[in-house]
């Protein structure tokens, strides 16, 4: 799929002389997601709580 992309994006634009992607911000997302959901970490919602 990145192929497809980076290919149409190339034919437009030309040959990059570099090229780097980042995927940190998804790992982290997935992390504090995950923490959130076993409770390792305490909710940050402005929404008041229900009981």
């Amino acid at each position: 799929m990145f192929n497809q992309i980076f290919s149409a994006l190339s034919a437009k634009a030309g040959r990059p002389d570099q090229l780097m992607i980042d995927a940190t911000h998804l790992k982290a997302h997935r992390t504090a997601a995950s923490l959130l959901e076993k409770g390792l970490i305490p909710d940050v919602s402005d929404a008041p709580k229900v009981a």
